[in-house]
This record gives structure tokens, C-alpha cells and sequence, in this order.
């Protein structure tokens, strides 16, 4: 397989849809950048790779930054939609960077079909230099490789003159008596500051367990809710919808059963449901049908009507609710029961 790399840049005949949806992503990435560096409009690089039908684009807003800053980079690779698609692993950071933050980016379905599945990362510097930004590989299918280009970045000290930065030798020490009522104020101050950490610690620690504690159904139904609360679709909405629709209840099955299911094609995913014990079989026949019908308008161009549509929607709450562990339905029935 032979890859067919071409760098461009926003500026130089990108077309203009393309080079507005990428800014408008690009700006969610470049809010974690340091308040010193304001984030740049558009991304200060801009690359495309395409191998065997797959198109690779990274967006770095910064190609120059202190050592005391971050740049935003962002990932976006366009295949078909029954790809498998692995970003790189960001554990051990990326080349002469940390990474800060990694998390993925919305799938947006394509008018030819496709899908663009993206991810987007944090960028920190170790020290000041000329660094270069390595080759990073997108696997498609578990073999399939596309690499990006290197990218060559500045970072600069935060100091005037680094060179020449030296510290001061230190000094005699310098006796200075200290009147008792001092040490009586001074620990009474630092018993003050030990009781307010401790509240404080005690309410961080119970606002993280708050926090923690959003199970995968609830943010499965909350999902649904925001979903139908933006309306029905039009018709040339259709694909999107039933995109987002069947995304939310893959991503329940990989929090629920483990299984995963957001990286499978609809094939790969009912084969693997079908051999897990933990998804009784009238809870996969409802899956069947209702993925089955999410393919073919999303890539059939299928029309339902707007009683399949209801009926989808609700096959996807009822699998959602009728997989509640038990122990977490007894816990909700004992809620209700204390509070009246």
C-alpha cells in the first residue's frame, strides 16, 4: 500500500466548508491552552494524509509556544463506517510532549457515507527547544495504518534570558527575636488552617463521589432525553439522527456488558452479543432490529416513517431500563420508599 501525503494549509485553497468545520472543532481543543498564549482563529498547521481510501487530517493550533503553555491537537480520520479505527496511545506522550488531555471528539456522518471519527489531545513541553512533533499512526481494522507527518514546534523559556539566569548565593542568617505572642498567634492560625483543609478536603472528596456516581443507564437516558428534546428529524437529517441514536446505545452496551461495541461494525458487534451471556436473548433480538434499521437509513437512505421512528427510539429506552442491575433497581425502590 502506498500512502499519498499533502501538507496544506487554511490559507491555501482548503476548501472553505471543510476549513470552517475544522476551526469551529478546532476551538473546543484550544480553550485548554494557557491564558498567556491567546488561542490562535485557525489551527497553525493543518496536514492530510490519504491511504488506501482513508483520509487522515491533524490540526495543531500552535506550531510555537512557551514552556509554560499547551497546544491543542486534533485528529480526525474519514473511512467507512464499518472501520475499525485505533488512535495512538497517548500514555507515554508524544515524542518531547506530555500529554495533558486526551479524549475523543464527536463522529459526524459524511455525504458520501462515510464517517470522520476524531480524537483530541493536550499538548505540554518538558524544556525549552526545537522539538519535533513524531509520526502519529491511526490503525484501521487492526492493520491498516495511516501515519501523519512529523511537525516541527518551538518552545520557548518563560524567562527573559535563560542563558544567563543564575541564582543568587545565599545569605548570613540574621538573628531576629520572636515575642512569645507571636507563637500564640501563629498556632492558632495554623490550627485554623488545619480545620479549614480538612473541611475542604472533606468536601472535595464527597463532591468526586457525587460526581462518580453516574451509572451507566442514567447518562444512557439523559442522553435519549437530550436527544428528543432538540425534535425529530427532517428528512435530510435522517442518517444523523439514527447515527447519534444507535452511537448512544452502543456506548451503554460497552459501559454495561463490556462489550465494545462503539469500534464494532453491526455485524462484528451482534456476533460478540450473541456469544455474551449477560445479554438475555429477547434483549438481542430487540438490539437486532433496531441496529438493522439504523443501518439501513444511515446507509440504505431508508425513510421510516414517523412510527418507526418513535418505535426505535423506544426500543432503545426499553433495552436501556430493562438491564438496570438489579441491585441498583432495589437501591432506587428503597430511595422511594425512605423519602416517603
Amino acid at each position: 500500500m502506498t500512502a499519498r501525503t499533502r501538507a496544506r494549509t487554511p490559507r491555501a485553497g482548503w476548501p472553505v466548508p471543510r476549513r470552517l468545520a475544522l476551526v469551529a472543532c478546532f476551538a473546543v481543543g484550544a480553550c485548554a491552552t494557557s491564558d498567556e498564549e491567546p488561542a490562535n482563529p485557525e489551527p497553525a498547521v493543518l496536514r492530510v494524509t490519504e491511504s488506501g481510501g482513508a483520509r487522515l487530517t491533524l490540526a495543531l493550533d500552535r506550531d510555537a509556544l512557551t514552556t509554560a503553555g499547551t497546544a491543542a491537537l486534533r485528529l480526525e480520520i474519514e473511512s467507512a463506517e464499518s472501520d475499525s479505527v485505533e488512535f495512538p496511545d497517548s500514555e507515554d506522550g508524544f515524542g518531547e510532549f506530555a500529554v495533558v488531555r486526551d479524549e475523543a471528539a464527536g463522529d459526524r456522518l459524511l455525504e458520501d457515507g462515510r464517517v470522520a471519527r476524531g480524537r483530541e489531545y493536550v499538548l505540554q513541553p518538558f524544556l525549552p527547544g526545537e522539538y519535533e512533533l513524531p509520526a502519529l499512526k491511526v490503525v484501521l481494522n487492526g492493520s491498516t495504518e495511516v501515519l501523519t507527518e512529523p511537525v516541527a514546534i518551538t518552545v520557548e523559556s518563560v524567562l527573559e534570558d535563560p542563558e544567563d539566569a543564575e541564582l543568587r548565593e545565599i545569605g548570613d542568617p540574621v538573628d531576629m527575636p520572636v515575642p512569645w505572642w507571636w507563637w500564640a498567634l501563629g498556632g492558632a492560625g495554623l490550627a485554623a488552617a488545619i480545620a479549614a483543609t480538612a473541611w475542604w478536603l472533606r468536601r472535595r472528596k464527597a463532591a468526586r463521589r457525587a460526581s462518580r456516581v453516574v451509572t451507566p443507564h442514567a447518562a444512557a437516558l439523559a442522553a435519549l432525553d437530550a436527544l428528543l428534546a432538540a425534535g425529530l428529524p427532517g428528512p435530510e437529517q435522517l442518517g444523523a439522527f439514527f447515527l447519534r441514536l444507535s452511537d448512544i446505545v452502543r456506548r451503554y452496551v460497552e459501559e454495561r456488558f463490556g462489550l465494545r461495541a462503539p469500534e464494532q461494525t453491526t455485524e462484528e458487534f451482534l456476533a460478540a452479543m450473541a456469544k455474551s451471556p449477560s445479554i438475555q436473548g429477547d434483549h438481542q433480538r430487540l438490539l437486532r432490529g433496531f441496529l438493522e434499521l439504523a443501518d439501513m437509513v444511515k446507509f440504505a437512505k431508508f425513510a421510516p416513517r414517523r412510527e418507526e421512528i418513535d418505535a426505535s427510539v423506544d426500543a432503545a429506552r426499553r433495552f436501556v431500563r430493562q438491564t438496570i442491575p438489579d441491585d441498583l433497581v432495589a437501591a432506587d425502590k428503597d430511595r422511594g420508599r425512605s423519602a416517603r
